[in-house]
């Protein structure tokens, strides 16, 4: 790998190791003003019209044959697999939510059918799973303060479920996008998936009537950063660098992002929200790292594929 190739890789690995790890805070922030799928709704509006103003700007025709494909899958992808996580963060915390995220990788091993057999005959992809795995169950048997301060209930279990399932949804629509032919370019693709989010979104909040009882000229400042934030690095900047991650490598390998953002959750619990560490919390996130960097040293026969 020559050192050009090297630095796009660790750039594109650390927007979804980063980004992604401090968009649940940011979610946590937001829906405290925000309605669940009005917030996610307008995110994705947000992104998706940048992304599609960009590919006009660019002189593409943004209205090639995927656009219906585009808008179906990102309708799947955007709400059971991303958007839901702002109603579950109601009544479960970020940090949580961040763990229950870290399944992904065994998330995209399970969907990722045709790629068995090289996971299995990889020895150090297990042993990574392994570790992470490990590093994670350290995490939550024994959460920061703040985080054990959580709801408890149905509600908490049903959110818990939900966060798990949506994790299955985004591995499945992920893959399901890697591997069939595409129309059009990157930038367009991913805007349409945005915009059928924020459509798909728009009817959740016509259905649950999440509308009535919401006032946009209140929400505060810090709200509405929170939604841009989202919009652009984690709907654009963190989506565009996961799906050129996809094309490149293994899917089980590109979803050790999973296992990094709930240690950047902890962290900016501790510096932001005043949040104790434990030593034993520092030594799951420590195992937790060294389980990314053992996967990302995996080479399959085929890392395109």
């Amino acid at each position: 790998m020559n050192p050009e190739k090297g630095l796009k890789y660790w750039l594109a690995f650390g927007a979804i190791y980063i980004i992604w790890g401090t968009t649940y805070l940011a979610i946590k922030i937001g829906i405290e003003d925000f309605p669940p799928f009005i917030m996610a709704s307008l995110r994705y509006l947000i992104a998706g019209v940048i992304l599609l103003a960009i590919c006009m700007f660019k002189g593409e025709n943004i209205f090639s044959k995927g656009v219906g494909y585009n808008l179906l899958l990102g309708a799947f992808i955007m709400t059971f697999g991303q958007a839901i996580a702002f109603w579950s963060e109601k009544y479960i915390s970020s940090g949580l939510t961040a763990v229950f995220n870290s399944l992904l990788p065994l998330c995209y091993i399970i969907a990722d059918t045709r790629h068995w057999s090289n996971y299995k005959g990889s020895k150090l992809t297990l042993a990574s799973i392994a570790l992470g795995l490990l590093g994670i169950v350290i995490l939550f048997i024994s959460p920061s303060e703040a985080s054990s301060q959580s709801h408890t209930g149905v509600l908490t279990l049903i959110a818990s479920a939900v966060t798990i399932a949506g994790c299955f949804f985004w591995a499945a629509g992920s893959l399901y996008y890697k591997y069939h032919k595409k129309s059009g370019s990157l930038l367009e693709n991913v805007g349409w998936q945005l915009i059928g989010g924020m459509l798909c979104c728009g009817i959740i909040v016509l259905i649950t009537g999440e509308w009535k009882s919401f006032d946009i000229l209140v929400v505060p400042a810090k709200a509405w950063f929170s939604v841009i934030y989202l919009a652009v690095a984690g709907s654009i900047l963190a989506l565009l660098a996961l799906y050129w991650l996809l094309a490149r490598r293994p899917a089980a390998i590109v979803g050790t992002y999973a296992y990094v953002n709930p240690v950047i959750a902890v962290l900016l619990g501790f510096l932001i929200a005043n949040e104790k560490i434990k030593l034993i919390q520092i030594l799951g996130m420590i195992m937790i790292l060294i389980a990314a960097y053992m996967a990302n040293q995996v080479k399959f026969k085929s890392e395109a594929e």
